[in-house]
């Protein structure tokens, strides 16, 4: 599938999947789709198909760097 990319043309709104997520943060598919679930995750649903722009992932990564972050 590859990442999607933004109808605008701004890198920072490509979205991913919650499979891209996972590969993307080295993780498996069920922290995954936890993590995208949790209310502190800057995840979007649509229809039955949750994503995650590039840009809200790497505002919420700096949010939490250095900390431990459970799901």
């Amino acid at each position: 599938m590859g990442e999607m990319k933004s109808m605008t043309g701004n890198e920072d709104y490509s979205v991913l999947s919650a499979k891209e997520l996972a590969e993307r943060l080295h993780i498996g598919r069920d922290k995954a789709y936890a993590l995208i679930k949790s209310k502190s995750f800057p995840s979007i649903k649509l229809g039955g198909r949750y994503i995650v722009t590039l840009k809200a992932l790497n505002e919420w990564l700096d949010q939490y760097e250095y900390k431990t972050f459970a799901v």
